[in-house]
């Protein structure tokens, strides 16, 4: 009897203990929760059993360089009888090895000839490795009473090696649409090629092609299409004289004409009864 009366006191006791707590709780439940709060020990019971064990992420496209550690570690995680996804490509610049690539771009095939002026054209299309000169050219005006007279033109020539060549050439090249517009003309044959140039004692030695012996104007446009060299030359500190040479040959006249050729000549040589 004794012991059934000490157990119900003890039950008393802990549900009077229990009610307490609850009061205690209830009172102090805002005071609780803020303390809980700031600690984060609410965060730790409710997510402490929900996450997920440990995985190591695969990233889709990942652009970290693979190292053997990291092939490793995803041999490893790889399970069941899936196969492991492929490391990503090895970034070069980043392996501690630099590394050459060479690219080479292919070109469409030409003939040799146009192959080698293609060549030549490049190598003279930069302009910062030509030096360039005002050179004077002289081409030809018909004046109102019909006669011929020469006109001096002048224009900046880049060249890269000698000037004289470059300005004959851009003499035989003939006029700009705005020289033509002023009503110049040139009667240098326009199928006339320079095969190679040089001076010497105060002469220069221009060599020809066969055009140059053959004027549509007959007599009056030989002799003036050699004026027009000779005058452009001579322009030159350096030149007195011209020589005309033909395919590398020194010839006594130009055609049947009797345009004579056979020295070298000067201006006076050259020049018209008129006084130019």
């Amino acid at each position: 009897m004794a012991k059934k009366k000490k157990a119900s006191l003890g039950c008393l006791f802990w549900v009077a203990l229990i009610l307490l707590v609850l009061v205690v709780f209830l009172f102090n439940r805002e005071r609780i929760n803020t303390v809980l709060d700031e600690t984060g020990f609410r965060e730790y019971l409710f997510t402490q059993d929900s996450q997920e064990p440990e995985v190591q992420r695969v990233e889709p496209e990942a652009e970290q360089p693979s190292t053997p550690e990291t092939e490793q570690q995803d041999s490893t995680s790889s399970s069941g009888d899936q196969p492991a996804p492929p490391p990503p490509e090895k970034d070069e610049t980043e392996s501690g090895e630099e590394q050459q690539v060479e690219i080479t771009v292919d070109t469409p095939e030409e003939d040799e000839s146009t192959s080698s002026d293609s060549s030549i054209d490049s190598s003279e299309k930069p302009l910062i490795d030509k030096r360039m000169r005002k050179s004077a050219l002289y081409f030809v005006e018909i004046t109102d009473s019909g006669s011929i007279k020469l006109q001096r033109i002048v224009r900046p020539i880049y060249y890269t090696d000698s000037p004289l060549t470059k300005t004959l050439q851009a003499l035989l090249e003939g006029l700009t649409a705005e020289e033509l517009n002023k009503g110049l003309l040139n009667l240098v044959p326009q199928d006339s090629r320079i095969r190679k140039v040089w001076v010497e004692d105060s002469t220069a030695y221009i060599d020809f092609n066969e055009a140059i012996r053959f004027n549509q104007f007959g007599t009056e446009g030989l002799h003036t299409q050699l004026r027009q060299i000779v005058y452009t030359a001579t322009e030159f500190q350096t030149v007195d004289s011209v020589q005309i040479l033909i395919n590398g040959n020194k010839i006594d006249y130009l055609a049947s004409e009797g345009i004579f050729v056979g020295k070298p000549l000067t201006r006076k040589d050259v020049a018209q009864t008129s006084g130019e």
